[in-house]
C-alpha cells in the first residue's frame, strides 16, 4: 500500500473539521456534566501551542469509564447526523478497545484498517479510563494480562500487509496459525480493562492508549478538569496536565527534531 502524504492545506482542513467535531463533543459533555480531558498530542498541543500541534492529524480525549458509558448513551439521541459514534456495537468490524467519533462523508483510511468495511472518516479518538487495583500484585497481573492479549489482538486484527520486516512475519504467523477468534481475544482484553471498574480505586489507566506502559494516573487527574484555550475555543484539560505531560513525554517543552515533525497515521486514502 502506498502512503498518502498530507499537504499543509489538507492538514489545516482536517484540523478545522476536527475542531468542529470537538466543539460538538464538548457541548454534549457540558450539557450533561460529563468530564473529559484532552490527552496525548492534543493536551501537548493545548499547553505548548494553544491549539493543534502543527503536524498532528487527530484529536485525543479521555473519560472515566462511567462518563464514557453515559456519553455513549446520550450520543444515540444528541449526536448530529453529520457524525458517527464508532465502537464494536455500531460498526461490527471495528474492534479497537477505544471509541471514535467519525465525520461522515470524509475519508481518512489508515493502512492497518484499510481491509475492513468500516466508517473510515476523519475522527476524534475517545479513550476509556479504567480502574487499576490498589493491590500492586493484582495491578501488575492486570497489566501483564492485558498487554499479552493486546499484542495478540493487534497481530491478528491489523493488516499484515501494512507491516514491515520482522513485525510482518510475526504478525503473519500469529494471524494464521493461532486459532483464537479475534473478537474473542478482543473481548477478553476488554474484560481485563474493566476488571476493577466496580471498585473506587486510587489509580486509573488508559489501557488502549499509546503510552500504556507509562500511564498509570491518580484518579483526580480525570476528576478535576478546567478550561484551557485550544485554537479559538475553550476545552477541558486535567488540572494536573503538567504531571501528565511529564509522565508521557518527559521534557515536553522541547520541540522534536524537524525530521520527526510528521503525521503519525499511515494513510492510503484521503478525501474531505
Amino acid at each position: 500500500m502506498s502512503k498518502k502524504t498530507l499537504s499543509s492545506n489538507e492538514l489545516k482542513a482536517i484540523h478545522s473539521l476536527e475542531l468542529e467535531a470537538l466543539t460538538v463533543i464538548d457541548q454534549i459533555c457540558r450539557r450533561h456534566s460529563i468530564k473529559y480531558t484532552l490527552i496525548d498530542g492534543s493536551l501537548l498541543g493545548a499547553i505548548r501551542h494553544n491549539g493543534f500541534i502543527p503536524w498532528d492529524d487527530d484529536v485525543d480525549i479521555a473519560m472515566l469509564r462511567d462518563d464514557l458509558e453515559k456519553f455513549k448513551l446520550i450520543c444515540k439521541t444528541e449526536l448530529p447526523s453529520k457524525y458517527f459514534y464508532q465502537d464494536m456495537s455500531t460498526d461490527p468490524e471495528y474492534l479497537y478497545l477505544f471509541d471514535k467519533i467519525r465525520i461522515n462523508n470524509t475519508l481518512f483510511k489508515e493502512s492497518y484498517l484499510a481491509e475492513y468495511n468500516i466508517n473510515h472518516g476523519v475522527f476524534i479518538d475517545i479513550f476509556p479510563v479504567d480502574n487499576v487495583s490498589d493491590n500492586k500484585k493484582e495491578a501488575k497481573k492486570q497489566f501483564n494480562s492485558f498487554i499479552f492479549l493486546r499484542h495478540m489482538f493487534m497481530a491478528k486484527y491489523l493488516s499484515v500487509k501494512a507491516r514491515k520486516g520482522k513485525k510482518k512475519i510475526i504478525a503473519g504467523l500469529i494471524k494464521y496459525l493461532i486459532p483464537n477468534n479475534t473478537k474473542k481475544i478482543r473481548n477478553k482484553a476488554f474484560d481485563i480493562m474493566c476488571k476493577y471498574d466496580k471498585e473506587k480505586t486510587k489509580n486509573v489507566r488508559i489501557f488502549p492508549g499509546p503510552y500504556v506502559k507509562k500511564n498509570v494516573y491518580c484518579r483526580k487527574f480525570f476528576d478535576e478538569v478546567e478550561d484551557h484555550k485550544f485554537e479559538n475555543h475553550n476545552f477541558l484539560i486535567s488540572k494536573y496536565y503538567e504531571q501528565m505531560l511529564v509522565n508521557d513525554y518527559g521534557n515536553w517543552r522541547e520541540l522534536p527534531p524537524k525530521d520527526q515533525r510528521v503525521t503519525r497515521h499511515d494513510l492510503v486514502d484521503f478525501k474531505l
